[in-house]
């Protein structure tokens, strides 16, 4: 079935469109990822918050997004009204859905950082335990920080993960600065507008394809009816 020469174009554009749609499902699958190794070595700070919900949801995410990208992109060329609209239906559940991820993210990070510095704050007074001093030196070694506040709060000289070391002597030029409770609260504030802007550029992509989608959907049904009478 040949399409007019708008509808070509709007063919090709989709078709572009759906490459797009599957970078961008590779790159919410990359900062999933990403974000994922850094929440699970912090993931006892959370408290009742399953905070590695949201890097694990973004994953699905993005593979889901990359195999309805190349539905897309195979409904398009072979000009199927069924593909692409099954096509179209999938993207717009899509759209809602990130939607949806980037307002819970911006709604509930506040209330994770805080649950967070103050977990934080619990296990550094509590170090007598050996699984809190170990998570204490992954939260200083991974987020390039000491102590609750800084420094100060170690009476004696600070370990090693002060300086990013797990073992050694911790040179005081080399020490960290910077006390974890805000460099917690730095993270949580980074990964939520990483995860939310993200999500919402992702999200425009494919509401532009939906559309041309849709129209190209339509006109295929419309010319099969054409070409019946």
């Amino acid at each position: 079935m040949g399409l007019n020469c708008g509808m070509s174009i709007v063919k090709y554009v989709l078709f572009i469109f759906n490459l797009l749609c599957a970078l961008c499902g590779i790159a919410l699958l990359t900062i999933g990822i990403i974000v994922l190794l850094t929440a699970s070595d912090l993931e006892k700070l959370f408290g009742d918050y399953n905070a590695i919900a949201a890097p694990i949801v973004l994953i699905i995410l993005g593979s889901i997004i990359f195999v309805i990208a190349f539905f897309g992109c195979c409904g398009a060329i072979r000009e199927s009204h069924c593909l692409t609209m099954t096509y179209a239906t999938f993207m717009f559940i899509l759209v809602i859905g990130q939607i949806v991820i980037a307002a819970v993210t911006f709604a509930f990070a506040g209330d994770i950082s805080n649950a967070m510095t103050t977990t934080f704050e619990r296990i550094f007074n509590e170090q007598h335990v050996d699984v809190n001093r170990e998570l204490v030196d992954t939260v200083q070694i991974n987020l390039a920080c000491c102590g609750v506040d800084g420094p100060i709060n170690w009476a004696g000289s600070p370990p090693p993960s002060c300086c990013g070391l797990t073992s050694g002597t911790c040179a005081p030029q080399n020490i960290f600065q910077t006390g974890c409770r805000s460099a917690l609260e730095d993270w949580v504030d980074t990964s939520k507008h990483i995860i939310a802007w993200v999500a919402l550029g992702v999200a425009v992509v494919q509401l532009v394809a939906l559309i041309f989608a849709c129209c190209l959907g339509n006109h295929i049904r419309n010319e099969r009816r054409r070409s019946n009478y």
